[in-house]
């Protein structure tokens, strides 16, 4: 019986997907194949390489300005950061460079930007297969590869159990980032989710104005505790510039149409329609998806309170992603017929 393991999708908070491989080894479980989709794809690289624990030991370490010069942060072609340190930190250090020499067999979804197709990588260069199945629509500038326009293949299949099926795997467990954004969900708590979007946000400010800081001491970055670099200066960036596409559409609060007494939320940023617009519509494909090919167990880890950004809050998250698996340890031995 080959056990498969569908990674989903989910910016930093895929690093709950670490805590969950963990926590399903210590239960015995052997997992022979892995299918990712954005970081889900990443972190199933480097687990399929046999590379898991230095990767969390990485990732343990990373602070709020590590995650910031590693993303590139500026205003480039295509995204708002270039990622470049991020895959490079994969390659040298995480992942073999060709799917033939991974230890499991592994894939990554990718989505078709311009026919909206499923693009599924199973060969060739496992780096550019992640970095294409990452490349979240407006944070990550589109990959080509094949002469092919990809983003993060979130769009069509943020978990990925059909690809874990088509490899082979008899039985799946999908593990899903997104249940607490189910459109259910974010209208029972509307306010939290908001903070949630604000955090995105406050990251991206917060890079920008060291940018801006950066111009005007006209000297770059002190980058000596760093492992890697920060990339070049982005080519579409301004130093004169004082349009700060990152902060509220509007100063002013809108009053809501419905009670003119009262004031409705605040406008939200650029930055916050698109966190919150990737958030809704990765909980509604993906409910779709899990329907139409339902996995034989679902591990869901409570993620409400992670921005998309929060990469340097990885202990709290793999400690998350160990406990969604105690929750239903019971469940999985049963299913698995496992000794209590």
């Amino acid at each position: 019986m080959k056990i498969g393991l569908a990674l989903g999708s989910g910016a930093s908070r895929g690093w709950a997907h670490i805590g969950v491989i963990q926590a399903l080894e210590e239960l015995g479980i052997k997992i022979d194949i892995v299918a990712g989709c954005s970081i889900g794809a990443y972190v199933g690289a480097a687990y399929a390489s046999g590379k898991l624990e230095p990767l969390s030991d990485w990732v343990k370490s990373l602070t709020e300005w590590q995650v910031f010069a590693l993303m590139g942060v500026g205003f480039y072609r295509g995204g708002l950061v270039s990622g470049l340190k991020v895959f490079k930190a994969l390659e040298d250090n995480f992942a073999f460079d060709d799917f033939n020499k991974l230890h499991k067999p592994f894939a990554a979804v990718a989505t078709d930007l311009y026919s909206g197709r499923e693009v599924n990588f199973t060969q060739g260069s496992v780096i550019e297969a992640v970095r294409a199945s990452c490349a979240i629509p407006g944070l990550f500038p589109p990959v080509c590869i094949n002469k092919r326009w990809l983003v993060d293949g979130g769009v069509v299949n943020p978990v990925p159990v059909n690809l874990c099926r088509l490899l082979g795997a008899d039985i799946v467990f999908a593990i899903n980032l997104s249940a607490d954004f189910r459109p259910q969900s974010l209208l029972q708590d509307q306010l939290e989710h908001e903070r949630n979007q604000q955090k995105t946000s406050d990251f991206f400010k917060r890079s920008q104005n060291q940018i801006q800081n950066w111009f005007k001491k006209g000297s770059k970055s002190n980058d000596e505790n760093l492992d890697y670099a920060p990339d070049a200066e982005p080519q579409d960036l301004t130093a004169e510039s004082e349009i700060n596409i990152l902060d509220q559409a509007n100063a002013e609060e809108p009053v809501s149409e419905d009670n003119p007494t009262t004031v409705a939320l605040p406008t939200p940023s650029i930055l916050n329609a698109m966190s919150g617009s990737l958030d809704i519509l990765q909980g509604r494909v993906t409910r779709s998806r899990l329907a139409g090919d339902p996995p034989d167990i679902l591990i869901e880890p409570q993620l409400r309170d992670f921005g998309m950004m929060e990469f340097y809050r990885a202990n709290e998250l793999i400690e998350e992603g160990r406990n969604s698996v105690t929750r239903i340890a019971d469940q999985i031995k049963y299913q698995l017929r496992l000794s209590t």
